[in-house]
């Protein structure tokens, strides 16, 4: 098919291990993503100081130029010229081309004196902090008109009068000189302020995305395009060259050193720029399913602008490569269609590994040739588990090891073989803070399960966040969620029989509720929203049941409990799945439809109801400082009911008081009524009727009585009594504590 590949071209390459480097081989699993910089030539003694930049437009608001004097810098023969850069510069650009060290000087050896820009300009060299000598080549071009580390830093060294910013751009809502524009707004103090990253990125994205040039060749042409067309022009002129970089750098490999970008020649690739197997990816990419959603995008563009993935390397573990024994394949190509192997694994552990050859594998995998006997049960199986359902891994994977391994599958298996679909997730931190040995912070998951139980720590970790987001492991959230499970386990005893009482029926109400929203739920992976629902948000059902409930019977509600909890806490559902009788697995019965006939929305509303009232007390006698000895409840007259859903439905203060003048009722109090909804009228809920409402809290007198150690009376406003009874509103009784 021609998707494997030999030529030269540039790796990201470790020079102690004279090997190629992937994301896996960096320190942090950084991805050494290479990007063409330009390396412009500033006039100096007898040579040139090569700055790097991304922003070759920037040239003509050059003011200065910056080295670190701690530093030690060298001056090499780059081919026929002379170029003064870092001493570590240097090292990595050897890499790229030939240089020949001719001497070797501190920074400070350049302070105070002068350079030559490109187009003639005399300007001074200058000593700043910020300068990495790692980071391209240890000389930094300053534009202190549009880059805010150096506008702070010529501000921190009193020379803005001197070398004034020279503004070479424009956009929308410019106002004077950008970088201290920014600089002011958002308070940086200095060039070592964090803040000083934030709006160097702020600036960097307003003027690349909307920036129009207003100086030199190119005005009048946007920023995006004038980039290329400066850099081309230097480069034409003999005023600049190209070299390369790692974004986001410095990169470093697991021994410690710094990573390079090497022109390697004899290197194999996997060609992931072939137009043809592209195409055929991005299709399948448009297939499967991607969670979340939102990260198909990313996909297509890794897809998109990946091109030759050096798929060898000279030294280390690995598997040979077989069209040149002296290199072994590199890791992440070596690692893309293993899950094809989960399937077999099992029965192939008693072959010997010569075994395990090209016929062995086209027949298992591929159904190629007239297999062994014995290979036949191995095929059967493959074909059985095979496509993979879902690949979970993690959100640092989109832009290298997971479109390697769509593919890959693409160019050795047929359709009916690919992936179905990614999930990609974030990671799990120790109490806020990264796993990390240096900070000693690591939970060995043995011990952990020792500790706490595997389906404890599974929820703990899973529950804690989505998808996308970073989740903490907290030992006090798995301390209290083991706590609950063992709470739960002693409420089995009430599972004996059903009930079909009020508060049964209000059980089996807020479980339907559940039911009907889960299936969606578990099929988006919304694992926070998961967790409230069916454990945190269940548990605060069953407290307030437990309470209300004369006798409890709970065996309706564990049998469907056990199967939705299953996917998180499988140990534990089916040790309360087989204590109820239930037949099979828990995790292999069907999964409870939820009934709308179920829900009682008026019976939710007036438990909500009850338990507000019995707060509103407790909150009011702790106020006052005084337990009550009797509590009166006022439920609102039935004309407030009436008037709230009109202003509810209508939002309209003067169709209430019509309202109030049809009704021949009290229009003072049909007033103050009135003003006192409109604060809120764009967001009334929906309250019980009258009689619901009143029914609601005096069936439960008894219960509130017993709550709250006084004796409770249920009263409508009409029947009068007390002053504040006026105060009642619908869905907020008024309450007299005596």
């Amino acid at each position: 098919k021609g998707y494997v590949v030999k030529g030269t071209h540039r790796v990201a390459w470790c020079p102690s291990d004279s090997n190629v480097v992937s994301s896996h081989d960096t320190q942090g699993d950084v991805d050494p993503e290479i990007e063409e910089v330009a390396g412009v030539k500033f006039k100096f003694k007898d040579g040139w100081l090569v700055a790097a930049t991304y922003r070759p437009e920037t040239i003509y608001g050059v003011t200065n130029l910056w080295v670190n004097s701690s530093e030690k810098y060298v001056k090499a023969a780059r081919g026929r010229e002379i170029i003064y850069v870092s001493e570590k510069a240097a090292k990595l650009l050897s890499l790229q081309f030939p240089l020949a060290i001719m001497e070797k000087m501190d920074g400070s050896y350049f302070i105070g004196k002068e350079a030559e820009e490109p187009y003639g300009r005399k300007i001074p060299i200058l000593e700043a902090e910020f300068v990495d000598a790692g980071q391209g080549t240890g000389v930094v071009m300053s534009v202190p008109a549009h880059a805010p580390y150096d506008y702070l830093a010529l501000r921190d060294l009193r020379m803005l009068e001197k070398l004034k910013p020279i503004p070479i751009l424009t956009y929308p809502g410019m106002k004077g000189i950008p970088a201290q524009e920014i600089v002011e707004r958002m308070k940086v103090s200095n060039q070592n302020d964090a803040k000083a990253e934030d709006a160097t990125k702020e600036l960097y994205k307003t003027e690349a995305h909307t920036g129009v040039m207003s100086t030199g060749d190119f005005k009048g042409m946007k920023v995006l395009e004038a980039k290329d067309k400066v850099k081309e022009r230097l480069i034409r002129d003999g005023k600049a060259f190209a070299f390369y970089l790692l974004a986001k750098g410095p990169v470093f490999c697991r021994c410690g050193t710094q990573v390079g970008v090497k022109l390697v020649e004899d290197q194999w690739f996997l060609d992931y720029g072939n137009a043809e197997w592209k195409e055929k990816t991005k299709e399948w990419f448009g297939k499967m399913g991607i969670m979340p959603e939102k990260t198909r995008k990313e996909y297509l563009a890794t897809v998109d602008w990946l091109r030759e993935k050096a798929c060898t390397r000279a030294s280390g573990l690995g598997t040979p490569f077989p069209y040149d024994s002296s290199k072994i394949i590199e890791p992440l190509s070596d690692s893309t269609i293993y899950m094809a192997y989960y399937a077999i694994a099992h029965l192939v552990r008693g072959m010997e590994p010569e075994e395990l050859n090209d016929e062995f594998f086209d027949y298992v995998l591929l159904g190629k040739g007239k297999g062994k006997k014995e290979w036949e049960a191995m095929r059967k199986e493959f074909l059985y588990w095979y496509p993979l359902d879902s690949r979970h891994s993690a959100e640092d994977l989109i832009k290298n090891h997971l479109p390697f391994f769509v593919f890959n599958h693409v160019a050795i298996f047929p359709e009916e073989h690919l992936p179905r679909q990614i999930v990609t997730n974030g990671l799990v931190m120790m109490e806020g803070k990264k796993m990390s040995k240096s900070f000693g912070n690591i939970l060995p998951l043995r011990k952990a399960i020792r500790e706490y139980g595997a389906d404890v720590l599974r929820f703990a970790v899973v529950s804690g966040a989505d998808l996308t987001q970073d989740t903490n492991f907290e030992k006090s959230v798995a301390e209290g969620v083991k706590g609950r499970v063992e709470y739960l386990f002693s409420l089995l005893e009430y599972a004996e029989e059903d009930g079909n009482g009020r508060m049964e029926k209000w059980l089996k109400s807020r479980m339907n509720r559940r039911l009907i929203a889960l299936p969606e739920l578990y099929e988006k992976l919304e694992m926070r929203l998961l967790a409230q629902n069916v454990f945190y948000e269940v548990m605060h059902d069953l407290q307030w049941y437990l309470k209300r409930a004369e006798k409890p019977k709970l065996r309706w509600f564990f049998q469907n409990w056990a199967i939705v909890i299953s996917p998180f806490m499988p140990h534990i559902a089916e040790e309360i799945w087989s204590g109820l009788g239930g037949k099979g697995f828990a995790i292999d019965a069907e999964f409870p439809k939820g009934s709308e006939k179920m829900v009682d929305a008026k019976l939710e509303m007036g438990e909500e109801l009850v338990s507000s009232v019995r707060h509103d007390v407790e909150k009011i006698a702790e106020r006052i400082g005084a337990k009550p000895k009797k509590v009166f409840v006022y439920v609102p007259a039935s004309w407030k009911f009436e008037a709230y859903n009109l202003m509810k439905e209508r939002k309209n203060l003067k169709e209430l008081m019509e309202f109030g003048k049809k009704g021949k009722l009290n229009m003072e109090e049909v007033s103050r009524f009135g003003k006192g909804l409109m604060p809120r009228v764009h967001s009334l809920i929906e309250v019980l009727p009258s009689r619901d409402e009143y029914d609601a809290l005096h069936d439960a007198a008894s219960f509130l009585s017993k709550e709250l150690g006084a004796e409770v009376v249920v009263r409508k406003e009409e029947e009068g009594g007390h002053p504040k009874a006026s105060n009642a509103m619908p869905g907020k009784p008024a309450i007299v504590l005596e």
